[in-house]
């Protein structure tokens, strides 16, 4: 993963209850092509090599803003999963510093290789506000994409 401690906070978040995460749905391997921040979505592009795809933009998603997490970020409950994938790789920080191991200036920059859960009906994830394109609040519903951030419904 890349650091950014310029552009100011970038999205963030994890899978909280998420089937790919116990096996019953594929984590997949994309190669980004477009920086692209944790808890952000993308779609399975065409194979690369074994266990790597190509990144595509993800077209169909909605889910359901259901609670606010301890730390401040929203769980989404995952109603249509369409064709996307769920952005999560694990950051890891080569410096000691405490400021510098924040997941908000952590990203997927271009030409790593992003983990992406396979999302289904009934998954919880967890997005900061800043992985949301418009102003989320618990009963709001998401549909759709503004780049890789979740559109929230008004």
């Amino acid at each position: 993963m890349a650091v950014d401690i310029s552009k100011g906070t970038h999205a963030w978040g994890a899978p909280a209850k998420v089937l790919a995460s116990e096996g019953g749905k594929h984590i997949y391997n994309i190669e980004i092509s477009s920086d692209v921040d944790n808890a952000n979505f993308v779609a399975k592009g065409d194979f690369i090599s074994l266990d790597l795809y190509e990144q595509e933009a993800a077209t169909t998603f909605e889910g359901l803003i259901v609670d606010i997490a301890a730390d401040g970020n929203y769980y989404v409950e995952v109603t249509n999963p369409g064709d996307a994938l769920f952005v999560y790789t694990v950051p890891m920080s080569p410096y000691d510093q405490k400021m510098l191991n924040d997941e908000k200036i952590f990203y997927n920059a271009v030409g790593e290789v992003a983990r992406c859960y396979e999302l289904a009906v009934g998954d919880i994830i967890e997005i900061s506000e800043e992985g949301f394109d418009g102003d989320p609040a618990v009963g709001s519903a998401v549909s759709g994409f503004t780049g890789t951030k979740v559109k929230v419904t008004p």
